[in-house]
């Protein structure tokens, strides 16, 4: 195991070894954020590494994200670094929150390479339609997310590989409207319970234009409101999936509903008439978005 934490620091709080000497876990977090976040502009702007699309091109994005933060940035975690101090980073066995591993280090080469065949093989998932682009690009983070080839980082090296991915491809994806949470339930899903689909309704969504800048607007309204919104799991309604909800309230053309477990955006043409009051359960059956606001069906009324 690495020579990662202090012994004079609570284990609980304590941060690995980088490269801005920062002791405390919630410290580093806290700054490489933002070191980070300015090499994402970088690679936005074209000044990253070539998208090639292969395990090569997946440590290149972590090297250029990560090279203010960690001297092993770059590497999956088997591969052994020397540090400058002189120990030598490497962990090969890590394991998930509930205590399972994932995949063994002396596997993850072997895991990468089977993922680029996929990919050359699929064709980079060009000439797709937006939905199955959709789909088939959530099942692909959701296949390198449980080889999770890094220490930390694992996330955001993702992301801007599949967000280059899709630019090639002729899509967008915006990840800028996906809460913390979210994300968490999506990626426990997927690696914990086999289940892709919430990462699936994840990738539907932020491909669409027209319902990322419905999500957005609410966000930024709740912002506004100093609403916690990283700890929540905020979406708009899945065209589809009927799901009762409780009215939170109507603003302009969109409406914000809440499960038990989720807050939901939606467009004010699915309510059902009469059209309910704040704090009334209703059953929501969200149609298609559209740029017009002209779902093809509506909602039912609740009790």
């Amino acid at each position: 195991m690495p020579n990662y934490t202090y012994p004079d620091i609570d284990p609980d709080d304590a941060a690995i070894k980088n490269k801005l000497g920062i002791k405390s876990h919630d410290d580093l977090e806290r700054i490489s954020a933002a070191l980070v976040a300015m090499r994402i502009v970088e690679i936005t702007a074209g000044k990253g590494p070539q998208a090639s699309f292969d395990a090569a091109h997946l440590k290149a994005i972590h090297h250029h994200l990560f090279q203010d933060v960690f001297e092993w940035a770059g590497h999956t975690r088997n591969e052994p670094v020397r540090l400058s101090d002189g120990t030598v980073a490497t962990e090969p066995l890590l394991r998930k929150v509930d205590g399972s591993p994932f995949l063994p280090g002396a596997h993850i080469a072997d895991a990468l390479e089977r993922v680029e065949d996929k990919l050359h093989g699929d064709k980079y998932l060009a000439g797709l339609s937006r939905d199955v682009f959709a789909e088939r690009a959530a099942d692909l983070i959701a296949e390198i997310n449980a080889i999770h080839p890094f220490r930390e980082g694992n996330g955001r090296t993702q992301r801007v590989f599949v967000e280059q991915l899709a630019q090639q491809a002729g899509h967008e994806l915006d990840f800028s409207v996906v809460t913390h949470e979210r994300m968490v339930r999506a990626s426990i899903a997927a690696n914990e319970q086999d289940d892709n689909g919430e990462m699936r309704r994840m990738f539907r969504e932020i491909s669409d234009p027209v319902r990322v800048e419905a999500l957005r607007k609410a966000l930024d309204n709740m912002r506004a409101l100093r609403f916690p919104i990283q700890d929540r799991y905020i979406a708009t309604a899945e065209p589809g999936h009927r799901v009762e909800v409780t009215l939170a309230g109507i603003a302009g053309d969109q409406f914000m509903a809440r499960t038990s477990t989720e807050i939901l955006i939606g467009q004010v043409s699915d309510l059902p008439k009469p059209r309910p009051v704040r704090e009334e359960t209703f059953i929501l059956e969200p149609t298609s978005w559209d740029r017009g606001g002209r779902p093809t069906g509506r909602g039912g009324r609740g009790r």
